[in-house]
């Protein structure tokens, strides 16, 4: 049967992007306001700084999917512009989604610049005052960020969830599970990017706090994959227990059904469970013999790498699929 896709490429594109970059900005605020006590120790600020440099740049791009495939550019600045007082009093979830956007790149480029090693930049009188200013705004634009970066995640669930003629995506579960996995993906990139900027020299007391960072990652990891894959119970639960244009929908993602494949093998075993069962596994060993812990360098490049991948294919398979399946009636 041949289905007809009105959204393709660039919106799960922009779904993914837009939940990464905003995950991994809420971990950057967490672990900044959490400060060297948390779990995160002296690296803390390392850990915030790859949040923070990471944060902004997958909305921006996929804000740039996101226009791109309305076909034309100069429409998406009419979406946000015309009929202004009229979105305020009664908002539509495209309108409120460009508005919240823009300021989350602005204040997310400023937040980013934050953490900017500017005397190495800028040498002389002119870096050392960006470096006091950048310390003075941080924790201020940190504030801004959080309810941001929670709203941008959490949009790109309700942006599917507002077109009622595709019962997949009219479930409330889809918002949860869109913002966990936002959350995963984010601290995924963070997990990545600190393993790929990390240069050994020789130190062991800062290479147990690299490692003891990693341990913190992982087991955040951990808990986040395992929240998931219980927020994808409760999907297909709601699914199941609900009107019958949702039951019929989800079918597409059951075995027999046309997506079930990159679904069940793609999403669920490769994307969760295999990064899950390696995690469990590494803390399980790292408790058990009570050492610093230390992931293989494979293990930390291959496992964000299958979340991210994972995590991808989930908005593919959920845009996708939604647009497989329409409303039979009740």
């Amino acid at each position: 049967m041949e289905h007809h896709y009105m959204w393709s490429w660039p919106i799960y594109g922009y779904l993914f992007l837009a939940g990464l970059g905003a995950g991994a900005m809420v971990v950057s605020n967490v672990v900044l306001w959490r400060g060297p006590t948390g779990a995160f120790g002296p690296r803390y600020f390392d850990i915030a700084r790859l949040g923070a440099l990471i944060g902004p740049l997958p909305v921006i791009i996929g804000t740039g999917l996101l226009i791109f495939e309305l076909g034309r550019p100069f429409r998406a600045f009419n979406i946000m512009v015309s009929n202004f007082w009229f979105e305020v009093i009664s908002p539509s979830p495209m309108n409120f989604g460009g508005w919240m956007l823009l300021p989350y790149a602005v204040f997310g480029i400023l937040y980013a610049l934050a953490f900017l090693p500017w005397t190495r930049l800028v040498p002389g009188p002119t870096g050392e005052r960006l470096d006091r200013l950048s310390a003075r705004l941080r924790m201020p634009l940190s504030y801004v960020m959080a309810p941001l970066a929670v709203a941008t995640a959490v949009y790109t669930g309700v942006l599917l969830g507002a077109i009622p003629s595709r019962p997949l995506w009219n479930s409330p579960i889809l918002v949860a599970l869109f913002t966990v996995s936002a959350l995963s993906t984010g601290v995924a990139s963070i997990m990545l990017a600190n393993r790929l900027t990390y240069r050994a020299n020789g130190d062991r007391e800062e290479e147990r706090h690299f490692h003891s960072s990693g341990f913190a990652l992982t087991r955040a990891d951990m808990l986040l994959i395992s929240l998931e894959l219980l927020v994808i119970g409760m999907f297909f639960l709601y699914a199941q227990f609900t009107v019958a244009d949702v039951r019929y929908a989800v079918r597409v993602l059951l075995p027999g059904g046309e997506l079930a494949v990159p679904f069940w093998w793609g999403v669920v075993v490769v994307g969760l469970l295999l990064p899950l069962v390696v995690e469990v596994y590494l803390i399980a060993r790292r408790v058990r013999e009570g050492a610093t812990f230390h992931a293989p360098y494979a293990a930390e490049i291959a496992i964000p790498l299958l979340i991210l991948g994972g995590g991808f294919l989930l908005r593919y398979v959920i845009v996708i699929g939604g647009q497989m399946t329409g409303p039979i009636g009740i």
